[in-house]
């Protein structure tokens, strides 16, 4: 009897958690994702999980999710960093993104692209990072994404920036700009604006363009945000 009374009371309990957790996942309350791709780097890993919740308020600079779907790039959930709301200015100069010509990357560790020498790559290699992160530019030269913790002074590396035109780019905004020189623009009524931490190696809004703000579906609570 007594067992039988043991068994009744982690079964309830464990029916009320389960009732929970499913109410909070279909209200919203609780969610989690798949990242699949690296434009969230260093501070969302690919093929990691989030947690997402709708409960928050929507803050400028935190790692929110939003739903889009374009013609190009098909439909999903992203996982980008708010940085700019209507009516704000944005504007990416040199790699460095202002908004209301305030510059707004400090605070933030970001990866962009560094040209480095061939034995940088072979100890970013040793350290587990995969040959399929490098971009051979020339006989001792390559492009990667690093963060500024992944730099290492007994290496060569510069920050590289490619002064052309991106097409993408120019295809939605009219404009002969790249992801490093990108902007002054104003975000018009009703929309917001996005970017990766990984600002050379992210499809945020310099590609696809402002996001509705209904779009906007929750805001990541792990990892730490």
């Amino acid at each position: 009897m007594f067992k039988n009374k043991i068994f009744n009371r982690v079964l309830l309990t464990g029916s009320f958690i389960v009732t929970l957790i499913i109410i909070a996942k279909l209200s919203g309350v609780l969610q989690y994702a798949y990242v699949p791709q690296a434009g969230g780097e260093p501070n969302i890993k690919r093929k990691s999980f989030v947690i997402i919740t709708n409960i928050l308020p929507y803050e400028k600079f935190k790692l929110l999710t939003y739903n889009q779907d374009t013609k190009e790039f098909g439909k999903g959930i992203y996982v980008q960093r708010f940085v700019g709301a209507t009516g704000d200015k944005i504007q990416i100069k040199n790699g460095n993104l202002f908004v209301n010509n305030k510059l707004a990357d400090n605070g933030f560790n970001l990866k962009h692209s560094y040209k480095i020498d061939r034995a940088f790559v072979n100890e970013l290699m040793f350290k587990g990072t995969s040959e399929n992160e490098f971009f051979q530019i020339d006989a001792d030269h390559f492009i990667t994404q690093l963060s500024k913790d992944e730099l290492n002074d007994s290496f060569f590396y510069e920050r590289f920036m490619n002064p052309n035109p991106d097409q993408e780019i120019v295809k939605v905004y009219h404009k002969n700009w790249n992801a490093d020189n990108f902007g002054p623009v104003t975000i018009p009524p009703g929309k917001v604006f996005f970017l990766g931490d990984n600002r050379n190696a992210s499809l945020d809004s310099r590609y696809i363009g402002f996001v509705d703000e209904n779009e906007i579906t929750g805001r990541i609570i792990y990892p730490k945000n």
